[in-house]
């Protein structure tokens, strides 16, 4: 059986090698058109990266989770040789992340556990060298490689608090507390409010079928400490984006 699958795969590619050659894996020429334009969307998961456990010692427990991340946009590609071009992006991407957390005092008279839940809304603006490599006739892999620039338009944070402390009593009152507020440049978000400017790493990959279908995926990572916060002590806050994408060629 392994015999014969590996016979199937060696005789798929050595069927595949005049194909892949005739296509030219890199071209020199010159570009076929001068602007490549297209249309697109994506989902997947977006987050941060953060240092609150290092940076405030009443934390005992912190966890980020990534949450849901969708948008869409357009985008151009100004061909300088076949093989590569300058590109960039104008995208809507809306986003979402949790955040975990556990405090105590150092009397441990009481314990707090924090739940917060942050959605918001992203103009992001790539900037990129496109390298493109002819797999076979009519298939493309496209690497894109640059900065990207974010704006956020708007946001929310949802906070739910759980303490617990011991009165003058000796006894354990349970408290619940429910906040909405912003979340750029707000003062009430917890611990930290965030800028809405960001610039990072963009990166990217997308195989082509023929002249106009693609799917691949993207990663953007912040380079700005985005945290907000007029206090001693800010903490260290960066964007996370892993998004897969599917476009359109026009």
């Amino acid at each position: 059986m392994k015999k014969n699958v590996l016979r199937m795969a060696v005789s798929v590619v050595l069927a595949a090698l005049p194909a892949m050659a005739s296509a030219q894996f890199i071209s020199y020429a010159p570009a076929k058109k001068f602007m490549e334009l297209d249309a697109h969307i994506f989902a997947g998961t977006t987050g941060i990266i953060q240092n609150y456990g290092s940076k405030f010692s009443s934390l005992t427990e912190v966890t980020a989770d990534n949450g849901a991340g969708v948008g869409g946009g357009f985008g151009a590609v100004f061909g300088l040789r076949e093989w590569v071009g300058f590109g960039t992006e104008l995208n809507l991407l809306f986003c979402n992340n949790k955040l975990n957390m556990a405090v105590s005092n150092a009397e441990a008279v009481s314990m707090s556990n924090i739940f917060v839940r942050n959605r918001y809304t992203y103009l992001n603006i790539p900037l990129f060298m496109s390298f493109r490599f002819n797999i076979l006739p009519g298939l493309r892999w496209n690497v894109d490689a640059g900065l990207y620039y974010s704006y956020g338009l708007s946001g929310r944070q949802h906070q739910t608090i759980y303490r617990s402390y011991v009165n003058d009593l000796g006894q354990l009152v349970p408290v619940t507390v429910h906040s909405k507020t912003g979340y750029f440049t707000n003062s009430e978000t917890f611990i930290n409010s965030f800028y809405r400017g960001d610039i990072g790493l963009h990166l990217a990959t997308a195989i082509q079928f023929g002249n106009h279908f693609f799917v691949g995926m993207r990663f953007q990572v912040g380079m700005k400490n985005i945290s907000y916060n007029q206090g001693i002590l800010n903490p260290n806050i960066h964007n996370l984006n892993f998004l897969g994408c599917v476009g359109y060629k026009l």
